[in-house]
């Protein structure tokens, strides 16, 4: 999905990447997450694309969180995913925030 992004939204542009504790993690939380991002609904889309849309998954999601676990991201596929962001591309929209009529709404 090749939809542009949101003139309002200003992010940085991509660094050399995510460092955490001045070492690159092969992993990160999802707090973690959110914070490289600077947005927590951005991070929800791209959970949302990567457990619902197989085809062109925005991140790749190392281990589901289930009760006492964490769920972790790929890093390198969350640095990727800000890049594309940056290009102008937008993560598809959540069921939620689609309004009646649009393609994938009843």
């Amino acid at each position: 999905m090749n939809t542009r992004c949101d003139p309002n939204l200003m992010l940085p542009p991509p660094t050399s990447g995510i460092i955490v504790h001045g070492v690159r993690p092969l992993a990160v939380t999802k707090k973690q997450a959110a914070i490289a991002l600077g947005s927590v609904k951005i991070l929800q889309r791209l959970l949302w694309s990567a457990r619902h849309q197989p085809h062109d998954p925005w991140v790749k999601i190392v281990r589901e969180g289930k009760p006492g676990t964490e769920c972790l991201i790929d890093t390198a596929s969350l640095e990727a995913a800000y890049a594309r962001i940056y290009r102008g591309e937008s993560p598809p929209l959540m069921p939620s925030e689609r309004k009646v009529g649009e393609p994938g709404r009843n």
